[in-house]
């Protein structure tokens, strides 16, 4: 069972933005199944997705920061500012799994990554989408 399933309240109506979040969601779930079948010991396997993770939300916010700068968006200050305490927080849990490989671990990342994603799609991408979508971003 999933952790987070996407919902069609989660979709902001931007096409790009929209399928990074539903991969993003993906790459959590991925990680989700693999505690839930009691795998924890695959480090090597959790390891890749908690990379897969990282990298993957870097490469999404790269996408919005980019059109933030494109079209000068006031709201982009604040807006790095989340994504920025987002990337910390994934690298101190990176290298505190990688050091510890200690699965309570996941629990503290897992209850993170469903509230952080659920509320940031729904709060913080979503003030952004009329003036991106008013810059022709659909």
């Amino acid at each position: 069972m999933p952790l987070i399933e996407w919902k069609n309240e989660f979709s902001l109506g931007i096409s790009e933005i929209d399928e990074q979040h539903k991969k993003i969601l993906a790459i959590i779930n991925k990680l989700h199944d693999l505690f839930s079948d009691k795998n924890h010991q695959d480090f090597k396997e959790i390891s890749r997705i908690i990379k897969e993770l990282a990298d993957y939300a870097i490469y999404h916010f790269q996408t919005e920061e980019k059109y933030f700068q494109l079209f000068g968006y006031e709201g982009a200050e604040e807006h790095i500012r989340i994504h920025n305490q987002y990337r910390e927080k994934i690298e101190e849990w990176r290298q505190r799994y990688n050091q510890s490989k200690d699965p309570k671990i996941f629990f503290e990342v897992s209850s993170f990554l469903e509230s952080w994603w659920t509320w940031h799609i729904n709060n913080t991408d979503r003030a952004y989408v009329p003036f991106l979508q008013a810059n022709g971003v659909n």
